[in-house]
């Protein structure tokens, strides 16, 4: 029953252990744990940065020069929506345009959350931006985890380069992508304009985490869950429920073991229960991650701690009880 009001508890309020905190801090560090990194050579991006809308039709043609499979162009960082351009190429199926507002054909999929954060996409109709680019229906969910990967897995270009060099980069049967990624190309995001806050960045899940990917970025992260198929399934909630209950059970019964040793017994035996246990729901993180499973048990520390002190006090207390009678 604690464990339940626990977890309920944690839907309302944002409840932090700090150091104890470990399984939400590796839950937040996931995507960053990976250590081989999986190049995407089907898309390309191309940054706008200070092209003005003239300029960048005359991009646009020479990308069309080159064969690509598709192009999508997000212009949602200009002040000014350019109308006369989206209209020069509203017959080429081959190019698909953002919708910059928050209804209609080709709006952005990504789900900005609470701290300007994005995990997941919507998938509930075929006519996002990202949909109509990658050919894809969805699979039956609403909305999916978008499955990021770290930024130099994602090939990038200057859209201002010369047109010889942008002809040369082997574009054909690819997705192109044409955003705003700051003025100029950086290792960092140094331009707020049009940026969000993802698990990969380095301060994911503290408060005024800066931005560390443009939206034309998160775009490609989508078009590539989707166009991998590389999905990631999130454990529902009765399933991690029944986990969460599993732990505290498992630790409960242990403790319960050693109820009629001394009182260090009961302490060391606790802390190292406490640590095992946390460190094994850690594990299960990172191992279901890796087949492909997102499970989140940020509760599971508060849980162990509260249910691991009251199962000392109650051990000791009824040694108390039982030497007393003898």
């Amino acid at each position: 029953m604690f464990a339940l009001a626990v977890i309920g508890l944690y839907h309302l309020i944002d409840i932090r252990l700090f150091n104890l905190d470990l399984t939400r801090n590796t839950k937040d560090a996931l995507f960053k744990l990976r250590n081989e990194p999986d190049v995407n050579r089907s898309l390309t991006l191309f940054n706008i940065g200070k092209l003005e809308p003239a300029e960048l039709g005359l991009k646009i043609d020479s990308l069309l020069a080159a064969e690509p499979k598709a192009i999508g162009v997000n212009l949602c960082h200009y002040d000014r929506n350019p109308q006369q351009l989206i209209q020069k190429y509203k017959s080429d199926k081959r190019v698909v345009f953002a919708n910059c507002n928050s209804s209609g054909t080709g709006i952005l999929s990504q789900i900005i959350d609470d701290g300007n954060i994005v995990t997941h996409f919507k998938s509930d109709k075929p006519d996002y931006f990202e949909f109509q680019l990658a050919k894809f229906n969805g699979r039956g969910n609403d909305l999916e985890r978008i499955n990021y990967r770290a930024r130099c897995c994602l090939g990038t270009a200057e859209l201002s380069d010369p047109v010889s060099s942008i002809e040369g980069r082997y574009l054909k049967d690819k997705i192109l992508l044409i955003g705003y990624m700051g003025d100029y190309l950086t290792e960092e995001v140094y331009y707020f304009k049009n940026c969000r806050v993802t698990p990969l960045n380095a301060d994911y899940g503290d408060d005024g985490a800066l931005p560390d990917k443009y939206d034309i970025e998160i775009s490609a992260d989508i078009i590539s869950t989707m166009g991998s198929r590389n999905f990631i399934n999130e454990i529902n909630q009765v399933s991690r429920v029944l986990i969460i209950l599993a732990f505290s059970l498992v630790n409960v019964m242990a403790l319960a073991l050693v109820r009629k040793k001394s009182t260090i017994v009961n302490l060391i035996t606790a802390t190292v229960l406490f640590v095992l246990l946390t460190g094994l729901g850690s594990f299960l993180l990172v191992y279901l991650f890796n087949e492909g499973y997102l499970l989140e048990l940020d509760e599971l520390p508060l849980v162990l701690l509260v249910t691991t002190v009251f199962t000392v006090l109650l051990n000791i207390r009824q040694k108390k009880a039982g030497v007393q009678q003898k």
